[in-house]
């Protein structure tokens, strides 16, 4: 039966059943004597919808099919649905209900009522209900940092408990397999990787978490047997976050960041702790206070769980970490550096030399902005944060005398390395040995852009948690 036909037979319907009522069908035609009547939609009983955890919709509802009004067109109903639901609820432009689940993890019931009304304010209201079933989830493995030692010196054992979990909250194991050169064994859940004596380099090896259902996990942990007797390793953590190691000394910059960093929950809590790969930091360093560059509720946290990391950064920075609940307990390894353009402040703490470069905020306002000079391993790596690029090579090299400083890696911000064809800024005025480009807004900068490095070698960390062991000098340096 046609749509048309429907309506019709359902009109008669209604009249006869009103017609007691004051309302006469004579011929086809109603006829209202001395009262209104007012007929509401009739809505069929939805059924249950049903879908699995994790996926991106639990149901799509084209409502004009679940409607009949006697005297009104669907385009003319008007759908609703109570606010605060668990469900995130949606009605589009053509009356099609679209339900989500709040998040990939949500699983249960919920019954939501729906209402329809007619122009004349007529309504009826039907329940629907959308069940979302528990579906067995894979394990999970996040990014497990490089592992780095020098040659003739055992890896170290690496707990991999903070790496792995199921999310079903199953009981998981793990496997290791080397590769033609390394060896690798998991016991009680410590990764214990051996290598070969006299050899160095890289290798892979491959881990895997199973579940008891036989889901699994697997990543590639970077295994790296260095020639040098200290390696100093750069780990890029996203935006201007970076980790700088060297035996025992780690030295975090610009990584003090709540939600900027491309980190997950889990990691950004693991960071907030203090715990592997973020426990025994020595230094913790904030070029500015901009919030894709430091948190300072995030950044009190981290002091407090990493009791022997001194942090240091502009006032500014330091005045937002003062009004943070448990200062008083992390004050006296917070220093903070009176800012003065052109000027430059030398420090020795925990054993590292550091040199911050009082060197203004890119753009309007002068802001102030750290660059620091981390010297560990016999590497200096320059982090230049938002230094403005405005400034001509002539001052910066008479204020700082980089080029003198023997300066092997600069990290810098992608309009300082990627520099106009007549512009040779970080060429002349810093001369460093390799170049890392930093806050690249999410899409590696292309190793063919118009770079003017000089003799400088470009060198890409793109991905989060890419680690590089920075190469031993083959020329000498001065000291700054």
């Amino acid at each position: 039966m046609s749509r048309t036909g429907r309506l019709r037979e359902r009109s008669q319907t209604i009249h006869r059943r009103r017609a007691r009522s004051g309302v006469v069908a004579v011929a086809g035609v109603v006829l209202f004597v001395g009262v209104r009547i007012l007929a509401a939609p009739m809505v069929t009983p939805f059924p249950e919808y049903v879908a699995d955890e994790g996926a991106l919709y639990v149901a799509a509802i084209r409502l004009d099919e679940w409607v009949e009004d006697a005297l009104y067109a669907d385009e003319d109903l008007a759908w609703s649905f109570p606010a605060g639901t668990a469900l995130r609820l949606a009605l589009t432009p053509d009356r099609h209900l679209v339900v989500r689940p709040p998040n990939p993890d949500w699983q249960g019931l919920e019954t939501i009522a729906l209402t329809v009304c007619n122009p004349a304010g007529a309504c009826a209201t039907a329940t629907a209900s959308f069940r979302v079933e528990n579906t067995p989830d894979a394990p999970v493995i996040e990014w497990i940092p490089d592992q780095v030692t020098s040659e003739g010196t055992a890896f170290a054992p690496l707990d991999l408990g903070p790496y792995g979990w199921d999310p079903d909250g199953d009981d998981v194991v793990w496997e290791a397999r080397g590769g033609p050169v390394l060896t690798a064994a998991v016991v009680d859940g410590v990764l214990h990787v051996q290598a070969p004596g006299g050899w160095s380099g890289r290798e892979d090896v491959r881990l895997e978490l199973r579940d008891p259902s036989g889901r699994r996990a697997t990543r590639s942990v970077g295994c790296v047997v260095s020639a040098e007797e200290l390696p100093v390793v750069i780990t890029a953590l996203g935006v201007e976050g970076i980790v700088i190691e060297c035996g025992d000394v780690k030295v975090l910059i610009d990584a003090l960041v709540r939600d900027a960093l491309p980190l997950t929950s889990s990691e950004r809590e693991r960071l907030q702790r203090a715990a592997p790969p973020y426990d025994g930091v020595t230094l913790a360093l904030t070029t500015h206070p901009h919030y894709d560059h430091f948190d300072a509720g995030y950044a009190a946290q981290f002091l407090t769980h990493a009791s022997s990391a001194v942090f240091v950064s502009v006032g500014e920075t330091v005045d937002a970490l003062r009004r943070e609940r448990g200062w008083s307990a992390i004050a006296d390894r917070v220093l903070e550096i009176a800012f003065s353009p052109g000027t430059r402040t030398e420090l020795d703490l925990a054993g590292v030399r550091v040199t911050a470069f009082h060197l203004e905020h890119t753009g309007p306002g002068g802001l102030p902005n750290l660059a620091y000079l981390v010297d560990v391993g016999g590497v200096r790596i320059l982090h230049l944060g938002d230094a403005t690029e405005t400034w001509p090579a002539a001052d910066l090299i008479a204020w700082f005398g980089w080029p003198s400083l023997g300066i092997d890696v600069l990290l810098g911000s992608l309009r300082w390395v990627a520099a106009s064809p007549d512009t040779s800024l970080l060429a002349r005025a810093v001369a460093p040995r390799y170049v890392i480009p930093i806050h690249f807004g999410g899409l590696c900068p292309p190793s063919q852009m118009s770079y003017t490095l000089g003799d400088a070698t470009l060198t890409l960390l793109c991905a989060k948690g890419a680690s590089w062991i920075v190469p031993p000098r083959t020329r000498g340096g001065g000291s700054p």
